[in-house]
């Protein structure tokens, strides 16, 4: 089952994933106000979740703000790319600029994962696919047990992520797309980081930023 909030003023998409287990991650926890994190956690509580972790997609503060607060009520580390780090550990000196709260995340435990491999929690098993073009160390988490990919800034409905900021690389991101992405079931449903899901199918025929590229 997942589970979609849209936080801070950015318009950011936090998920959770859960089962009838009650197993839950949480990704990109985009939470800015305690009004935010207070709707999340009101919906873990009231359907007797048990967060394992919290999986970022990629370290822009806009998908992590909430991190140090639900790492610490839950007690749970950060899963991420090694290649995210530097982005990660500078929040602050973009934080202020851009209308975030600035915190010290030095004290949360951060998790490291590798491209190709899977990672489980209790029932809840993603694959770790290599979407970097937008950010340095970009993952999508592939969950194939409900058909859906959650790939962050990576791809968009009829859109991709910007390759404007450090360490993006358009060349990188679109091939990354078309071989990471595209090679997934058809009918695999995209949970995007900003804006409505798509789908693989829907990406792969219609996308202009993808199919206007010869690679």
């Amino acid at each position: 089952m997942i589970k979609n909030f849209v936080f801070n003023h950015f318009a950011e998409n936090t998920y959770l994933v859960f089962n009838k287990e009650r197993d839950c991650v949480i990704i990109d926890p985009g939470n800015k106000v305690e009004a935010e994190t207070l709707e999340l956690e009101t919906f873990i509580k009231d359907n007797n979740l048990k967060v394992h972790a919290i999986l970022l997609t990629h370290p822009h503060l806009d998908h992590f703000c909430g991190v140090k607060e639900l790492s610490e009520d839950y007690n749970v580390p950060v899963y991420m790319s090694k290649e995210g780090v530097k982005v990660f550990d500078n929040y602050i000196i973009s934080a202020g600029v851009l209308g975030f709260p600035e915190k010290d995340f030095s004290t949360v435990e951060k998790r490291f994962l590798d491209y190709g491999s899977e990672v489980r929690f209790g029932d809840l098993s993603f694959k770790i696919l290599d979407v970097s073009g937008h950010a340095p160390g970009s993952i999508a988490y592939y969950f194939k047990e409900e058909d859906a990919v959650f790939v962050g800034d990576a791809v968009f409905f009829e859109s991709i992520g910007r390759t404007d900021l450090y360490g993006g690389d358009l060349d990188l991101l679109i091939s990354n797309i078309r071989k990471n992405l595209f090679s997934l079931p058809v009918d695999t449903v995209i949970y995007s980081g900003h804006g409505p899901k798509t789908d693989v199918d829907y990406e792969a025929a219609n996308n202009p930023y993808i199919n206007g590229f010869d690679f």
